[in-house]
């Protein structure tokens, strides 16, 4: 039974441009600070009038809390709904039904915090193009792979601490200052991304793609993710947007792929198999040059340099063994030639 708890908006009879569908379970902190990157008093060059926030919650006994979420300005439309299944797909394809904008960006892992040209990006990118695939860079905050340093020790109130040392609610870029690329970004921003987790997409064309597959029903998804990004970019008449100077920002909480427990590995194996057991292959990143779009913060640029990096080690230019710790395999390398499995 679905249950829609209220509707924050700022105009009935207004139609926005983009509708930002977002998804959380059991992460109400992270939610709070997910929806305030994407509020009025963040977002920039754009007006409430511009888009609308699809905020979809999976039943939980963490949910997020209703008073708090009423002190964030913006469009916002709250929908709690019950699950029954450890996976966001369908609450993904709910969110998309109920959203009014033609223009989509699909954020299914509402723990990822975002830069505040987003939005203004989207927009431009969609004005480009009338079949505009966006994708943005991912990170993890901390200095590591969150799966790698919660086995140092690294919680909640860790990260909350290192959110506290930069001001990002008056400068949303510095983020970046406390952040490193995650696994399926680590190739750097001139090789395939493995997924976008700020998807920009039109409805047509998440209609033509029959939405998110409901065969991934592995916790979290699995790679239902990176299974839509995949095929988005491959269709013929798609254009690749890619904004390097924007990025989503993975909040701790527990979740399924970047805990620390031994089960772990397991758990990847079976979002691997069933992605093969739906395609036939195991995953591979598609292959579609981008259009670069957007301004560059001077707090991205130590990743643009990376990137240059990588794409010019991985093409055999550079003599040197540019490896480092975050450019390293950890499972499965012959699988996943350009993106590592950790998400």
């Amino acid at each position: 039974m679905l249950n829609r708890i209220r509707t924050y908006l700022t105009g009935r009879h207004r139609t926005p441009k983009l509708s930002v569908v977002i998804v959380f379970y059991r992460m109400p902190r992270q939610a709070l600070n997910t929806l305030y990157t994407l509020s009025t008093d963040f977002q920039q060059h754009v007006s409430a009038d511009d888009y609308e926030i699809i905020a979809v919650e999976n039943r939980s006994d963490a949910n997020i809390d209703n008073e708090a979420l009423k002190q964030i300005r913006g469009p916002i439309r709250y929908f709690l709904r019950d699950e029954n299944l450890p996976t966001p797909v369908h609450a993904v394809n709910f969110g998309v039904a109920q959203a009014r904008g033609e223009q989509l960006c699909l954020m299914v892992d509402g723990a990822r915090m975002v830069t505040p040209g987003l939005v203004h990006h989207l927009l431009l990118a969609n004005r480009l193009y009338d079949s505009a695939v966006v994708s943005v860079p991912g990170y993890h905050l901390g200095d590591e792979l969150q799966q790698k340093a919660v086995l140092n020790g690294y919680n909640e109130k860790q990260e909350q601490q290192l959110l506290a040392s930069v001001n990002w609610r008056d400068d949303g870029y510095r983020l970046l200052d406390i952040a490193c690329l995650s696994g399926t970004s680590r190739s750097g921003f001139f090789r395939p991304l493995g997924e976008s987790n700020s998807l920009g997409i039109t409805r047509q064309m998440f209609d033509q793609l029959g939405g998110f597959d409901t065969g991934f029903t592995e916790s979290g998804g699995g790679q239902c993710n990176l299974d839509f990004y995949k095929r988005a970019l491959e269709l013929e008449k798609s254009r690749h947007v890619f904004l390097p100077g924007e990025g989503s920002f993975h909040q701790y909480h527990g979740g399924a792929t970047t805990s620390g427990s031994e089960e772990r590995d397991a758990m990847m194996q079976r979002h691997f198999d069933q992605y093969h057991a739906l395609r036939g292959k195991y995953y591979s990143p598609a292959q579609k040059e981008p259009v670069y779009l957007g301004a560059l913060h001077p707090s991205v640029m130590r990743f643009v340099h990376h990137s240059a990096k990588r794409r010019r080690a991985m093409e055999g230019e550079l003599i040197e063994n540019y490896s480092e710790q975050a450019a390293k395999r950890v499972m499965h390398p012959k699988r996943f030639p350009d993106v590592p499995p950790e998400e």
